[in-house]
């Protein structure tokens, strides 16, 4: 396993998921950039090329997310009645339709406020519409990238390119995806009593046992924080080596977090992306003729938006259309109206998503010039998440 210099200094071991941080580099990065790198000329061959022997990347978990996938659509589409499926669509009620997109465009608005907060809480500002481009900016690419982190690392980078320093940007990576996993379990445990009255009794304790693992492990992360580094109850090798001191540094930093009133903003800005994505899911069920209601919508959605987050997919595709079409069948509604529904949210997430292709070319062009200056300098030319360096 290779390493690199994370954001509080020290080597820590590369996830194999952050391939996705390379592959924005170069859909960020003008030509005069990238030919400017040490090493790039024609005799030789660039830093980020595989040399002799080396293998050419980690391609594994792309097809396994990939085989994940296919696997799990086509199980779906292989016992769906595609003709049912195709009649509901076409008698669908154009307005609850419309509206189903409208408020599913709600979370872009929501998201870009949601880094704008922990940019605050972690140290640098953005405008409301500087982050607004970045969200739809990193969107866009996120369809195309594989991985779960593939629209964070570009949101990222593309803030880091701006001019942000590299350390509290990938601190407010981290909390944004805290942020977010904390909105939905709150919303699953509003959710819950419902779901409780529907579902087996071991579907509603597997939600409460997973809040509260997650409750507890951050009170255990909140109280680690006050104590030293020097005084952990474990082996001094670990303690002092440089992974212990960049994770510890980055748990004292969390713990600061706390306390600022910009993080738990993000909080309410993660609830907003998540219920507006249930009311999405209402309209476009009511739209297909499923009387679906809110308490419905709290009881199930919330599991389908964090099986979508899960790193075990390409887009969240598959594992969200599975998830969604048993908490249907726990409500007692049709799986194909089901997997449709759960068909347009994903349709939907990729149409609002691509505006932010015009926000990613006008990033590149705003960020050249920088660019070209750093390296004209010697600067450092590649986020952290460039694992090649």
């Amino acid at each position: 396993m290779s390493r690199y210099n994370g954001p509080f200094g020290a080597a820590v071991p590369r996830h194999p998921d952050f391939h996705a941080g390379m592959m924005a580099q170069a859909l960020l990065d003008t030509p005069f950039a990238q030919s400017a790198k040490p090493g790039s000329g024609p005799d030789q061959p660039a830093p980020d090329q595989p040399s002799p022997g080396k293998p050419a990347g980690r391609r594994w978990p792309v097809l396994v997310k990939l085989a994940v996938t296919v696997a799990v659509l086509g199980a779906l589409a292989a016992g769906a009645d595609w003709a049912g499926i195709a009649a509901r669509l076409s008698a669908a009620d154009p307005w609850l339709f419309a509206a189903g997109f409208a408020v599913k465009a709600l979370t872009l608005p929501f998201a870009s406020q949601r880094w704008r907060a922990v940019g605050r809480a972690a140290g640098f500002s953005l405008t409301r519409w500087t982050a607004f481009r970045l969200q739809m900016a990193s969107g866009f690419l996120g369809q195309v990238l594989p991985g779960s982190v593939g629209a964070d690392l570009l949101r990222g980078w593309f803030t880091w390119r701006l001019g942000h320093p590299a350390g509290p940007v990938m601190l407010a990576l981290l909390v944004d995806r805290l942020m977010a996993l904390l909105g939905v379990v709150l919303i699953g445990l509003i959710g819950l009593p419902h779901l409780a009255a529907v579902a087996p009794p071991a579907v509603a304790g597997t939600v409460l046992a997973g809040a509260l693992v997650l409750a507890v492990a951050m009170g255990l992360l909140l109280l680690a924080g006050r104590i030293p580094r020097d005084r952990l109850p474990i082996p001094k090798r670990l303690r002092d080596g440089a992974l212990g001191r960049t994770v510890w540094t980055a748990v004292a930093q969390l713990r600061a977090m706390g306390g600022n009133p910009a993080a738990w903003a993000a909080l309410g800005h993660s609830i907003g992306v998540h219920l507006a994505t249930i009311g999405a899911t209402i309209l476009f069920a009511r739209s297909v003729g499923l009387p679906l209601g809110w308490l419905d919508g709290l009881a199930i959605v919330p599991a389908a938006i964090v099986a979508a987050a899960l790193p075990v997919s390409l887009g969240g595709w598959g594992v969200r259309e599975g998830a969604m079409v048993a908490g249907f069948a726990l409500l007692g509604f049709n799986a194909d109206a089901a997997l449709l529904v759960s068909l347009l949210i994903g349709l939907s997430i990729a149409v609002l998503s691509l505006p932010g292709g015009l926000f990613w070319l006008l990033l590149r062009n705003e960020t050249a010039a920088r660019t070209a200056v750093q390296t004209s300098h010697g600067g450092p030319d590649a986020f952290p998440t460039d694992f090649s360096r």
